[in-house]
């Protein structure tokens, strides 16, 4: 399976954010994700002269905070 370079680094900068956030409680280290995710295509919208916006980069960044949830972290 080949899985493009960027929707692993989204994938990873999920596990990372999720890994510091549930310091402060697995609800809140989810929700961090989820907005960091969403976020960031949101700003990826309304910057396209340098930004692509893609929804599968907010679901790559989301899974990677399930990820790390379900292996314990």
């Amino acid at each position: 399976m080949n899985i493009p370079t960027d929707k692993l680094l989204h994938f990873i900068v999920g596990v990372l954010i999720y890994a510091v956030g549930h310091f402060a409680g697995h609800t809140i280290g989810f929700a961090l994700v989820v907005v960091a995710g969403i976020g960031k295509e949101i700003y990826d919208y309304f910057h396209r002269d340098v930004h692509t916006p893609d929804v599968f980069d907010a679901l790559a960044t989301i899974c990677g905070g399930v990820a790390a949830y379900v292996c314990g972290l």
